[in-house]
C-alpha cells in the first residue's frame, strides 16, 4: 500500500516512533545512574559501563532474529513478543542485587529493544520506498527523538534524587503502554507470511544476497560508524562529565537532553530537506557535519579544555549530522531489497550493534577522567564513515539510483 489517509499515517508514525523509542528509553534513562549503580552494587564504573555493552550485544543478536521472525510470522506477533520480553526484563531488573545479574537482565533488555527500530523500519518499508520512505523514517525518528530528550532528563533526576531502580520501573511502564497501542491499534502490514524465511539454507542465501548488494552495504556501513560515535558518547559521557568534571547527575541529564534536542532539530530538518536533496546527498551532508563535531571535541580535549561545554556543543553538532544520516542511509540501503526488507533490516541492525558493542567494550579498558579518549574515538568513526561515503556511496551505483 502506498497511499494512507492522513490521520492513519499520523497514528502509524507515532506508534512506530514509540516502538523505536525502546532503545533510547532503555539506554538514555539508564546512563545518568552509572556512578550511582556502581556505588550501590559495590562495583566499578567500568563494569557498569559493560552493562551498556551487554545491551548492545543483546541488540546485535536480537536484530538477526526479529527480522526473519517478522517475515515468517508477521510484524504484529513479533512486536507483541519483544514488548513482553522488554517489560519482563525491565521489571526483573528492579530487584537486581549484583552487577552480574544486572548485566544479564540488561542483555535481555537489549534483545527485546533491538526489535523496536528494526520492526519500525520494516513496517515503514512495507508502505513506501526511496524519498517517501526517507520522509516517513525521518518523521518516525522525530517522534523517537522526543524520547531522547525526555529520557536523560528523567534519568538525571532519578540519578540525583531517587533510587536507580526507579528507572527500570519507568521502562517497564513505557513497554506496557506501547504494548497496548500495538495490541489494539495496529493492523498487520507485511505480505503473506514467508514460510521459508527461517529455513537455515534459505536464510543464509538471503543474508548473502543482502550483503552482496553494494548499495545496501555501503549505506549501512556509513550508518554503522556514525551511530557508533553516538554509542561512544552514550557509554562514556557519564563517567567523563559526572566523575571527571564533577557535574551533578540531574545537571548531566539536562546536558544530555541538550544533545538530544540537537538530534530532534536534525530529524525535523531532515524530513524537510529530503524533498530537495537525494538520499545520498543527505547522507554525505550528515557525515560531514558529524565529522566536524567529532574533530572539534577531540581538538578541545587534547588542548586541555576540560569544561562540559567542550563536550556538549561538539556532540550536539555530531548528532545533528547523525539525524541526517540514519533515516536516509537506512532508506537507501533498504530500497533495493523490498522482498527481504525484514531480513535486510536485521542484517543492518546486527552490523550496527556488533560494531558499537565492540567499540564500547574496548573503551572500558581505559580510564576516562577527561574527554580525550572519547573525542578521538568519535572522530575516528566519523572519518571512517566519511571515507566509506566518498569511496562507496558517492561514487557507487546508489548515488545514481537514489
Amino acid at each position: 500500500m502506498t497511499e494512507r489517509t492522513q490521520p492513519r499515517l499520523l497514528f502509524l508514525t507515532i506508534i512506530l516512533g514509540l516502538l523505536a523509542t525502546l532503545g533510547p528509553i532503555g539506554q538514555d534513562m539508564y546512563i545518568p545512574s552509572i556512578p550511582k549503580i556502581a556505588a550501590d552494587l559495590g562495583t566499578t564504573t567500568n563494569l557498569v559501563i559493560f552493562s551498556v555493552s551487554s545491551v548492545l550485544f543483546g541488540n546485535a543478536i536480537g536484530q538477526m532474529v526479529h527480522g526473519p521472525l517478522a517475515d515468517r510470522f508477521g510484524r504484529k506477533l513479533v512486536i507483541m513478543g519483544l514488548l513482553i520480553l522488554f517489560i519482563a526484563s525491565s521489571g526483573a531488573a528492579l530487584w537486581a542485587t549484583s552487577i552480574e545479574v544486572l548485566i544479564v537482565l540488561r542483555f535481555f533488555q537489549g534483545l527485546a529493544q533491538s526489535g523496536g527500530r528494526i520492526l519500525a523500519n520494516a513496517i515503514a518499508r512495507d508502505y513506501f520506498e526511496k524519498e517517501r520512505l526517507g520522509k516517513l523514517m525521518s518523521d518516525i525518528m522525530f517522534v523517537t527523538a522526543i524520547g531522547t530528550v525526555v529520557a536523560p532528563i528523567s534519568g538525571g533526576f532519578i540519578a540525583q534524587h531517587l533510587p536507580w531502580q526507579v528507572s527500570m520501573g519507568v521502562m517497564a511502564s513505557f513497554g506496557i503502554i506501547v504494548l497496548g497501542l500495538f495490541l489494539f491499534g495496529y493492523r498487520e502490514s507485511g505480505d503473506a507470511p514467508d514460510r521459508t524465511s527461517l529455513n537455515p539454507a534459505i536464510l543464509a542465501a538471503t543474508i548473502k544476497k543482502v550483503l552482496a548488494n553494494r548499495t545496501f552495504l555501503m549505506n549501512t556501513l556509513c550508518c554503522t560508524f556514525m551511530l557508533s560515535g553516538f554509542i561512544i558518547f552514550l557509554s562514556l559521557s557519564a563517567p567523563v562529565l559526572i566523575e571527571g568534571f564533577g557535574v551533578r547527575g540531574d545537571i548531566y541529564g539536562f546536558l544530555f537532553a541538550a544533545v538530544s534536542l540537537s538530534f530532534l532539530a536534525g530529524t525535523f530538518i531532515s524530513g524537510r530537506l529530503v524533498a530537495r536533496l537525494k538520499l545520498d546527498q543527505m547522507v554525505g551532508l550528515g557525515i560531514a557535519i558529524g565529522s566536524a563535531g567529532g574533530l572539534t571535541m577531540a581538538g578541545l580535549a587534547i588542548f586541555g579544555v576540560n569544561f562540559p561545554a567542550a563536550v556538549i556543543i561538539p556532540m550536539a553538532i555530531f548528532v545533528f549530522g547523525l539525524a541526517l544520516v540514519i533515516p536516509h542511509a537506512t532508506a537507501a540501503a533498504l530500497t533495493p531489497l523490498s522482498d527481504t526488507a525484514g531480513t535486510a533490516s536485521s542484517v543492518s541492525g546486527f552490523l550496527q550493534s556488533m560494531t558499537s558493542a565492540g567499540i564500547s567494550f574496548t573503551l572500558t579498558l581505559f580510564t576516562h577522567d577527561d574527554a580525550v579518549i572519547m573525542g578521538i574515538a568519535i572522530s575516528a568513526v566519523a572519518l571512517l564513515a566519511l571515507l566509506i561515503y566518498v569511496a562507496g556511496v558517492r561514487r557507487g551505483p546508489s548515488a545514481a539510483s537514489a
